[in-house]
């Protein structure tokens, strides 16, 4: 019996690949679609966005500064920097940042963080009670805190860069108020010495530049919903984003092949001999499977090599080569139980083809394929789609060599997605064979 199976499956992979026109679908379209993207984005994926959408929670009570009895609020630099505040005047420094950003002040830190994990925000600040007295005071210094969605692309790296300029500019004023009255008072005292003093007196300014800018009394500190930092590379997210997309068309083909026996009686004539149906649907969908996965592996291979090329540094698809390869057994399998799902539900191939597209560029859109649109869904759209779980354990491997364990979600979920469309694109099949 199993050597049945293998019979046909072997067969359906020759087949495949001895077909210049569907190897140039699965091969040579999705690789040159991720070379194309990936040299027109470059490596830091720069692509036009809608307005990111942020909370600030302005907590600061404010000081006095002890060398001047003047009030100040820091805090209030965040808020007019990423808030309108309705004063044409006051928002004029910060127009092209308004552009930017969607910011809207909130009061509650607890309920800012919860939306950002809801996916309604892709980023809040919050400026603790006590900033501008812990920067003038004893303490000496304090911290602006930025929590954010790493499965983002884009929205929260443009908060981040915008809140680190600002807490730099800040740091250079704060520096100078504390450290320029002694100097100046020095220099000027030591102005009438010899050069060897004035010299002495010079790097002594240095050394107290540098002492400071070590202990910067503004900090950022970046906290995501899973305790990573992520920088896109485009072509590492590209690569298997085309490569799932075009996977799932290959295994949609693949299974609606069963159709095409049905309509030329084969699959009527190999039910009526003694060899099991079980046999013949596991021989047509171990083949589907093994051309999905070489597949894969091939553009795995091809987007690599392009790489190199490139002069890209570091590997496209990661280094853990035990992650790589049960993603791709994962995403294979939900694609081939898919493409088997789409079979199912069709009467003709004709049907079957025209469900496939439909189906699979509405997922291939929502998951992610063509670009990452999480900001315009809800959180847990994407999640429904083989696309999604793919293309992010694709990038965790390769963005932030993450260990096996950090893939293990994207693994279940394909995983738990697979049995289920297998499950019922059985059970559809064997009612259809039954009748």
């Amino acid at each position: 019996m199993l050597t049945k199976l293998l019979a046909i499956a072997r067969k359906d992979i020759f087949t495949t690949f001895q077909d210049r026109q569907a190897v140039l679908i699965l091969i040579a379209v999705p690789l040159a679609l991720s070379t194309i993207i990936g040299l027109s984005f470059g490596s830091e994926g720069d692509v036009s966005i809608d307005a990111v959408p942020l909370a600030v929670v302005d907590q600061d009570a404010g000081t006095t500064i002890p060398q001047t009895g003047q009030p100040t609020h820091l805090g209030q630099t965040y808020r007019q920097a990423f808030v309108p505040s309705g004063n044409a005047a006051a928002a004029r420094d910060f127009a092209v940042i308004h552009d930017l950003i969607d910011g809207e002040l909130s009061g509650d830190w607890d309920g800012a963080r919860q939306q950002v994990e809801d996916g309604d925000l892709a980023a809040a600040i919050r400026v603790p009670e006590t900033f501008s007295a812990d920067i003038f005071g004893a303490a000496g210094g304090s911290a602006v805190e930025v929590y954010y969605d790493s499965g983002l692309m884009v929205g929260p790296s443009v908060v981040i860069s915008i809140t680190r300029a600002i807490t730099n500019g800040m740091n250079a004023v704060i520096l100078a108020q504390r450290a320029g009255p002694d100097i100046v008072a020095q220099l000027g005292a030591e102005l009438g010495q010899d050069a060897g003093a004035i010299q002495a007196a010079a790097g002594q300014v240095i050394a107290e530049s540098e002492s400071l800018g070590g202990a910067l009394p503004v900090q950022m500190q970046q906290v995501d919903m899973q305790g990573e930092i992520r920088e896109v590379d485009a072509l590492k997210y590209y690569a298997p984003s085309m490569a799932i997309l075009f996977m799932t068309f290959a295994m949609a083909t693949g299974a609606t092949g069963i159709l095409d026996e049905q309509r030329r009686w084969t699959l009527q004539r190999i039910i009526s001999t003694p060899t099991p149906r079980w046999i013949f649907l596991g021989g047509k969908l171990a083949g589907t499977y093994l051309t999905g996965i070489i597949q894969m592996v091939l553009l795995i291979i091809t987007t690599s090599l392009v790489a190199l090329v490139m002069g890209r540094e570091g590997a496209v698809w990661g280094s853990n080569i035990t992650g790589i390869a049960l993603l791709v057994l994962a995403v294979v399998f939900a694609g081939t139980a898919l493409g088997l799902l789409i079979a199912a539900i069709s009467q003709t191939p004709e049907q079957a083809s025209t469900y496939s597209t439909v189906i699979l560029f509405l997922m291939g859109m929502i998951g992610g394929s063509f670009v990452d649109v999480s900001e315009s869904f809800p959180a847990w759209l994407p999640r429904l789609t083989l696309n999604h779980w793919g293309i992010q354990g694709f990038m965790d491997l390769s963005q932030n060599d993450a260990p096996l364990g950090d893939i293990v979600p994207n693994l279940l979920a394909l995983g738990v997605m697979g049995l289920v469309l297998f499950g019922i694109s059985l059970w559809r099949f064997n009612r259809r064979l039954d009748l």
